[in-house]
Order: structure tokens, then C-alpha cells, then sequence
């Protein structure tokens, strides 16, 4: 029997609509092949040519007669009735594959990365294997960054895609000074719908292998000193403020608005939630999502415990830390003091509750505190102390890099790695290493001083120390 045709039977009606704002636009109503509407959508334009031509775009490009038949599928109530129309879905969903395969590049990806159409993220979801939201989101932007000004892949249907327009592709990215990160990713990109398409016979396969991507030049994350992490914890912070109707708040006070549209200078000052989102992870070495997580559930100042149980991810809300890292973590007598003091904050505002947060977020006490808050306060407690942007970049000096300064000194404490990755939480030593191979001036002067005694004796190491100050 002949399959039927990706859109056989579907019928369209353009018709004018007014809206409230006086406007007019043209919608497109599709009926199936009972005559039963299942879908309206809007041209956005009020040229009846244009309507047409996008409701003619929409039949070649989409899979209106699965979409009508799912909806007949949802109403059915006779099982026999049920069995023939699952049967003939399953036919139409046949041609998925080919559909995407028949759309240019740009677009394809687009449908491919979309949570809502993907055939790929939605199998993926029903076999219990779903992705996680921030990767679906992390392709969707690399497919508007930079498959959207590559001009071969906005008429390239997907099932012409070669080797040597990846290739031209990604040496277009290189020129550009695209790092390999992104590059890779871009790649990562692409590679997912064509090993998808290939499995289903619809476009050849294609080896990746032979694309020049640029050096790797890995840049060691900067980590603070000793004396730079005193000056955060002696550091002044704003109090809390009280609005107009005497509601407390706890984030930076907004600054008055200048005459002459004048602008204020320098940086805000540092806020107590600001302060302590840095000490947590200097003194707790937690990822940023699992920060913006912990709530006053998981913190016991009695035992002086924290436990990282959850992890927050815009896309994804919470879920488990990374690579099932739940662990437990000891509270330091700085961070101990500053949990008490963060308790009392919270209570005075409402919000010192097990399932609040402890980094609050003052505009919605139901939701973690935003990575952009944490982003600029970051940068706001490094000027408060004396870190211009200047050396804040030339260090490369994130706010991960405090998970780097927490290993670095577990390490140099006297842990062994072992030791050491059940408080970061690492499953893996070699990751370990990387964060911990960092060597501080108090190390080296604590090594110094051992060598000094052990080889030569303290007088003497002094005095020729001394010495050598002098002449330099």
C-alpha cells in the first residue's frame, strides 16, 4: 500500500482578523480530511498574498496531517476507533525523518532543538532519557549564533549537508577568532541531527573527523590569595534597607536617579547577600548552582554541617548535583559566623522558613537567587577590595575559581586527594588535580621556611636571605 502523501487532505482557510488594537492580520485555519479545524495560526500579516504564502510554507514544512491526527486520537473514544487512527499516526510520524531532511540547515536545527516539536528530544523524554534543559538551550543559541550567518545553511536542505560545507562552516567560525570551544560545540550543534537523519536513511552519513579546530589554549583560572579572601571576610557590607512601606530588603539599594540624566560613578557598594554568596564558596567550594540551591534545610550551624543535596539550573530548575556529588561539608568558624548572622536577616524579612533560600532573592522568595546577581556581586566584592577589572581579567579571576581556592587549600592543608574529593565532591582524582595544582605565596613560603631549616639551619637561611634583599 502507497504511504500517503506528509500532507494529504489538508485544507486551509485565510481569513481577516481585527484586533483590539484596530489592527488587522490574517489568520490561516487548517482543517483535516473529516473537515474539523485543528489548528489556527497567524500570518502576522495583513497582505492576503503574504497569508497564503506563509500558509503554503507551513503545509511543505510541518506535519499538519500527525498534528490532525493526534488531536482526532485525543477525542476518540471507541477502542477499534482508537487502534486505526494510532495506526495511521504512526505512519505520518514515519515521515519526521524526511521532513527534516527536506527543510534547509537554519531551519531544521531549529525544529531539531525545539522541546516542543523535536521528534529526537521527545523520544529521548518518553524512553526516560531526557536532556537536560540548559544543553536544549545551549543549541538553540549556537543555531541563532552561528548557523543563522552561515548563508549556505539558509537554503541547504539537510539531506545535501556534506563534509566540505562543515568544513567551509567552521573555517567561516576560525576566521571570526571563534574559539575551539565554541567551535566544538557548534559541531556538537549539527552532529546530533545528522547521526539522527543517517540512522533513519534519509541522508548519508558523516564523519567529522578532519576538521582543523584552533589550538587549545586552556587558561588557568586565577584563585585568591590568603590576605585577598581576610579583606572579603573584614569587609563592610550595606544594611538592610526598609522601602516606603517599611518592608525590609536585603539587596543593594537601588541609587537615586541624577538631574540632567547624569549618570552615577563608581561601583555600588557590597551588599550582606553579596558577601556571603563569596564565602560560601570560598569555604564550602560548592558550584555556582548548587549555592543557588542550598536552602536552610540543608544547613545544621549546631553540628556545623552543610548538606549539597540539589543543584539549580535556569532551564532545568532543581535537580541533583553534578555527577551525583551529594555530599556533606563541614562549616568553618568564619562561615559559621556569617550563617548566624544570614539567619537573622531571613528572619526579619520572612524568610528564614526550611524551604527558603539562603541566598534570597528578594524580588521572589520562591526562587533561588539569579546567576547575574551573584555575576555582579562577584565583581562588586573584588572592587571593594581592591581588584580593578583590569587585574580581575588579566588573573582571570571568576567566581569559579573559588571551588579552585577551596581544593588548593584542602590540598595544602595536609588532605590526601581522596580526602579531599569527598568535600568537592569530584568522582574523578585527575579533576581533582587540575583544581588543586595551584601554588599559593603562603605555600611557598611555608616550603621555604621547611627547606631553610631542614638544609641550612635558621640563622644562617635568615641571614643569607637577608643578604640577597639587600643587594637586589
Amino acid at each position: 500500500m502507497a504511504r500517503p502523501r506528509k500532507n494529504e487532505g489538508i485544507r486551509y482557510l485565510a481569513f481577516l482578523k481585527t484586533l483590539p488594537s484596530g489592527s488587522k492580520i490574517y489568520y490561516i485555519k487548517f482543517f483535516d480530511d473529516t473537515g474539523a479545524v485543528f489548528s489556527i495560526r497567524s500570518s502576522g500579516t495583513n497582505n492576503r498574498d503574504k497569508a497564503h504564502a506563509f500558509a503554503g510554507k507551513l503545509l511543505a514544512t510541518e506535519n499538519f496531517r500527525a498534528l490532525a491526527l493526534k488531536k482526532r486520537l485525543a477525542k476518540a473514544k471507541q477502542e477499534r476507533e482508537r487502534i486505526i487512527l494510532e495506526n495511521e499516526l504512526k505512519q505520518a510520524q514515519g515521515t519526521e525523518a524526511e521532513r527534516i531532511s527536506r527543510m534547509p540547515v537554519v531551519d531544521a536545527l531549529a525544529l531539531f532543538w525545539n522541546s516542543a516539536e523535536s521528534p529526537y528530544l521527545q523520544d529521548l523524554a518518553d524512553a526516560g532519557r531526557p536532556l537536560s534543559g540548559h544543553y536544549i538551550a545551549e543549541n538553540q543559541k549556537n543555531v541563532n549564533r552561528y548557523f543563522i550567518h552561515f548563508s549556505p545553511f539558509k537554503t541547504v536542505w539537510m539531506a545535501d549537508v556534506n563534509f566540505m560545507l562543515i568544513d567551509e562552516f567552521c573555517r567561516q567560525l576560525r576566521k571570526k577568532g571563534a574559539s575551539r570551544y565554541i567551535i566544538n560545540s557548534a559541531i556538537n550543534t549539527l552532529r546530533a541531527p545528522c547521526t539522527w537523519l543517517a540512522a533513519r536513511g534519509v541522508m548519508p552519513e558523516i564523519s567529522f573527523k578532519g576538521i582543523a579546530l584552533p589550538e587549545k589554549k586552556p587558561q588557568e583560572r586565577g584563585i585568591l590569595s590568603a590576605i585577598e579572601l581576610e579583606r572579603i571576610v573584614k569587609l563592610e557590607t550595606l544594611p538592610v534597607w526598609y522601602t516606603e512601606a517599611g518592608q525590609p530588603r536585603i539587596d543593594t539599594k537601588p541609587r537615586p536617579r541624577l538631574p540632567g540624566k547624569k549618570q552615577n560613578h563608581g561601583m555600588p557598594g557590597v551588599g550582606f547577600r553579596e558577601k556571603l554568596a563569596v564565602i560560601l564558596g570560598a569555604y564550602t567550594g560548592a558550584r555556582l548552582g548548587e549555592l543557588r540551591a542550598l536552602q536552610w534545610r540543608n544547613v545544621d550551624i549546631q553540628r556545623g554541617i552543610i548538606q549539597i543535596q540539589q543543584n539549580y539550573v535556569d532551564a532545568d530548575g532543581m535537580k541533583k548535583p553534578k555527577a551525583r556529588s551529594a555530599r556533606t561539608v563541614v562549616i568553618s568558624a568564619t562561615l559559621e559566623h556569617m550563617l548566624i548572622e544570614a539567619r537573622k536577616i531571613a528572619a526579619e524579612i520572612g524568610c528564614d522558613g526550611p524551604d527558603h533560600f539562603v541566598l534570597i532573592n528578594p524580588a521572589d522568595v520562591s526562587k533561588p537567587i539569579s546567576q547575574t546577581t551573584i555575576a555582579r556581586g562577584w565583581d562588586r566584592v573584588l572592587r571593594a577590595i581592591g581588584i580593578s577589572a583590569q587585574e580581575q581579567k588579566a588573573r582571570n579571576l571568576v567566581f569559579h575559581g573559588l571551588r579552585h581556592l577551596y581544593a588548593t587549600r584542602l590540598i595544602d592543608a595536609g588532605l590526601s586527594p581522596g580526602e579531599a574529593a569527598k568535600l568537592t565532591g569530584h568522582r574523578v582524582l585527575a579533576t581533582l588535580g587540575r583544581y588543586s595544582d595551584h601554588v599559593q605565596d603562603e605555600t611557598l613560603a611555608k616550603a621555604r621556611e621547611i627547606l631553610d631549616s631542614a638544609l641550612y639551619g635558621k640563622k644562617v637561611a635568615d641571614h643569607e636571605h637577608n643578604s640577597m634583599r639587600s643587594k637586589s
